[in-house]
């Protein structure tokens, strides 16, 4: 099984977030100005040794390179940020790209999102996501070419492999059929589409006639937040009690917190094996420094409960973890002065002892 992670290249400045948040602004503001809001909640998260780096140096790449080969996580997944021809936050991929000294396995996420300011609670558009038609798919295509042949960038059967964040526009199977047949004409089997759910309607979606290769990945936590909340409304009586169990609200404005050692074990119980469906993980969550006195926080996982998960999963094709870098949401491999490389340690200690079981 490969591990990746996901990648926000967000902490390094761009003439965009000057305009929107203030000059010289990345998710560090946030990170730093974070503070906690009841007792025991450990605000702000400080990157071990204050390494506040800037994501448009080469030798933070290669600090990351470097950790992600000690503690054996196979590789990132870069959110790619694309709007109709206009690229945001695309600068440390392209940096990798260029660096083919640095062994870093990738591929992209497509954050095919509009964003908003909703950081602040605002529906004020910022950008906006649209798709076009075969000239702009064409344009959108000839930008990924390059990254997908580079031997650095995951494929499948000789397909690379396209994360999708928002699985439902209009435009899907008639976009990706002409991404397929563009891949195909350069020397690939195709392209492979991974489409998020975050609720359970990929089970209808399986067996779907598409013209591309396609896999479902089920992103976690919010999949299997949106599986309790379900269940909540199908069976009120059984569920309040869970809800008791599983969730405790404060009150400061809309702040929730969840157990995230249930949570995982509610992940354990809804598993079900298929080649097709790629499982998601994480450790913690806390996105108040991005929206200060909203959002939600779920606990750090323990570790014997990360063990059984990743032994349930084992045989599966990938899980991708959520996240390497978010700092700003509580979700992150890298090593913090709070729990060093705590995590990373994890993975590690994991994946060594499965290496070892099978012989390796």
């Amino acid at each position: 099984m490969k591990i990746f992670a996901y990648y926000l290249p967000q902490f390094h400045c761009i003439p965009e977030n000057d305009e929107w948040w203030g000059k010289g602004f990345t998710e560090w503001v946030n990170v730093k100005k974070a503070k906690p809001l009841f007792k025991k909640h450990i605000q702000p998260k400080i990157p071990l040794n204050n390494n506040y780096y800037s994501l448009d140096n080469v030798d933070t790449l290669k600090w990351q390179e470097n950790l992600l080969k000690k503690y054996k996580v196979d590789g990132l997944i870069f959110y790619h940020y694309y709007f109709t021809g206009k690229k945001i936050l695309e600068k440390p991929a392209e940096m990798l790209l260029s660096n083919k000294d640095i062994d870093i396995e990738f591929f992209f996420c497509w954050a095919n999102h509009s964003w908003f300011r909703s950081w602040e609670g605002s529906k004020e558009l910022l950008l906006e996501q649209k798709y076009g038609k075969e000239k702009e798919w064409e344009e959108h295509f000839n930008y990924l070419l390059p990254f997908f042949k580079d031997s650095r960038y995951q494929k499948r059967n000789n397909m690379p492999l396209l994360l999708i964040f928002n699985s439902k526009f209009a435009e899907k199977k008639e976009m990706f059929s002409f991404f397929d047949k563009k891949c195909k004409e350069n020397g690939f089997n195709g392209i492979c589409i991974i489409e998020t759910y975050q609720t359970s309607n990929w089970k209808n979606l399986i067996n779907n006639d598409i013209d591309y290769s396609r896999l479902i990945h089920l992103r976690e936590p919010t999949y299997i937040l949106d599986q309790y909340k379900h269940t909540l409304l199908s069976i009120p009586k059984r569920t309040i009690n869970k809800l008791k169990a599983l969730s405790h609200t404060f009150n400061i404005k809309n702040i929730i917190i969840y157990n995230g050692d249930k949570l995982l074990k509610l992940m354990c119980k809804n598993y079900e094996s298929n080649n097709n469906v790629i499982r998601g993980l994480f450790f913690e969550w806390d996105n108040t420094p991005r929206h200060s006195y909203r959002g939600y926080i779920i606990t750090p996982v323990k570790k014997d409960n990360f063990v059984k998960y990743m032994n349930l999963i084992k045989n599966d094709e990938f899980v991708f973890i959520n996240a390497w870098n978010e700092w700003a949401e509580g979700m992150m491999l890298e090593p913090t002065e709070q729990n060093g490389y705590k995590y990373l340690e994890w993975i590690k200690e994991w994946k060594e002892n499965e290496n070892r079981s099978n012989g390796m």
